[in-house]
């Protein structure tokens, strides 16, 4: 198929859906159609893989760990962090290795034990050890209790936005309570944090959805809105919508082919930046994919694929090509660092001694990101094969992280968006990083983020930018475009206030 037909395809694809869900949306439902203001009932295309803060990826999940997990601190909207569980904290020294905070008195988990000093000691000792995708995001030496509520953090290596990491964003922040902690069994099927609701797991089926209801515990009563609260699971795009136009939930993340029939029907839509669509080549070190450990190689899949009209037929008006993935600290010149050139591309190919190209096996997240998660990978495939390389892709389900970690794959496309660069780092580049399963290094990349972590103000700055210009010429992805998931939201809802990047940057106040 040659390259018009195919945009095409996925344009008439996007079209399509879109037409055929606003002509089925007022004829059926899957449930009762909204009765009481003292019910929230949310949609999300894809549920938590598991229960389980340590275990379990982030994004559409913490739209329902909002509800039964408060963290130590919460990430605003504008990207910054504030005290949530917490009320004092402070870095202790220079250099950003020792970090000390106190907690709020008269807290409790929603299994009724209190919420003290020894609790959280056990909840990030056992998050470090879990296998988790967010285990790496910080290096603790150890933990030390001062007192009854007073928690002292030994860094293994500077960081300086520990506020950050432990807030909802990278779920380190989301404690559970120690009783869940040594049943993890339980933990993996129950809710155990400090939140306004918990889980009624008689009323509950995984994967499907999700009732909540609320914690007797929970120490701010006034802020428990809702009598219940379900979460239903709706990975089709095109029974998201019918759900929104039949009156069956009250928030949920729409698709970009959805969206306009969405607002048709008098349904709210508010999008903000949610991540970069791309290809990560974790065998960039060639262990399993030799070819993949020449930089020449990775650049010249990056020149293969035309990202404009991919980016028009998939997202259109929801997202922009891009061909720089890190999000700050970035140099506006790289945005078009690799523009669609096939010559060039083979042209480094045959350079680095591949002028028949070579295969590979990439994995997509299928269903779990909407429409155009598949149909984005195909259209890269196809680019590649231009200039010989083959691709055999695979979808991913609900198991996604699993695959991606499993070595099985040399390359995964996905949907992060992992901010600041610190984090970038110890979660895709660092050579224990969560996300880096072969291993995968590079020297030079490591020795600015060690120089930026221990850096001050425009000093660090100027070291990332060097990092992140790095990163995008070594290529060990292939960004194809930015995107905004739209969320749609019924008129009756108020609170949830528009971020500046992902949901969990929102504000979710659910207010009825």
């Amino acid at each position: 198929m040659n390259r018009k037909p195919l945009i095409a395809l996925l344009a008439a694809s996007a079209l399509a859906l879109g037409t055929t869900a606003c002509g089925a949306g007022s004829q059926q439902g899957d449930g009762p159609a909204r009765t009481s203001a003292n019910e929230l009932r949310i949609g999300l295309s894809a549920g938590p893989a598991t229960l389980d803060p340590a275990k379990d990826g982030a994004g559409l999940q913490n739209v329902m760990r909002s509800l039964t997990n408060e963290s130590l601190f919460h990430m605003n909207a504008d990207y910054t962090a504030s005290p949530g569980l917490v009320s004092d904290y402070e870095y202790v020294g220079k250099g950003n290795k020792v970090f000390e905070f106190t907690l709020k008195k008269g807290i409790r988990f929603t299994d009724g034990s209190p919420l003290n000093a020894a609790a959280v000691k056990t909840w990030l000792d056992y998050f470090a050890k879990q296998p988790g995708p967010f285990a790496s995001s910080l290096s603790i030496g150890s933990v030390e209790t001062k007192g009854e509520y007073t928690v002292r953090l030994n860094l293994a290596s500077p960081c300086p936005i520990v506020p950050l990491i432990l807030s909802q964003y990278a779920n380190r922040g989301a404690i559970s309570s120690p009783k869940s902690v040594a049943d993890p069994g339980s933990l993996a099927k129950g809710t155990y944090g400090v939140g306004p609701y918990v889980l009624d797991a008689a009323d509950s089926v995984v994967g499907d959805h999700y009732t909540l209801v609320p914690s007797k515990y929970y120490h701010d009563p006034s802020k428990v809105r809702f009598k219940k609260v379900t979460v239903r699971i709706i990975s089709n795009p095109s029974s998201m919508l019918r759900a929104f136009q039949s009156g069956q939930i009250d928030f949920g993340n729409l698709d970009p082919s959805t969206a306009p029939a969405a607002k048709k029907a008098g349904v709210k839509v508010m999008h903000w930046r949610s991540g970069t669509v791309l290809v990560t080549l974790l065998d960039r070190n060639g262990t399993a994919t030799k070819p993949l450990a020449d930089v020449r190689v990775r650049q010249a899949l990056n020149y293969a694929v035309d990202r404009e009209p991919i980016t028009k037929a998939l997202v259109g008006e929801y997202g922009r090509p891009t061909s720089q993935y890190q999000t700050e600290f970035t140099d506006p010149a790289l945005e078009d660092r690799y523009p669609y050139d096939p010559k060039k591309a083979k042209a480094l190919l045959a350079q680095a001694g591949y002028p028949d190209g070579f295969s590979m096996d990439v994995l997509d997240p299928g269903a779990m990101v909407g429409n155009w998660g598949d149909l984005t990978m195909q259209s890269v495939a196809q680019d590649w094969e231009k200039i010989g390389v083959h691709v055999k892709v695979a979808q991913a389900t609900t198991d996604f992280v699993q695959q991606a970690l499993s070595k099985k794959f040399a390359a995964v496309e996905w949907t992060p968006d992992i901010s600041p660069t610190s984090l970038t780092y110890s979660l895709l580049y660092a050579p224990k990083a969560s996300i880096n399963p072969f291993g995968a290094s590079d020297a030079k990349i490591d020795a600015l983020y060690r120089q930026g972590q221990t850096a001050q103000g425009d000093e660090t700055a100027k070291t990332f930018r060097k990092l992140n210009s790095m990163v995008t010429e070594q290529a060990p992805n292939v960004p194809i475009y930015e995107y905004n998931i739209p969320w749609g939201m019924n008129e009756h809802l108020t609170g949830v206030e528009k971020g500046s990047w992902m949901v969990f940057g929102a504000d979710l106040g659910w207010k009825g």
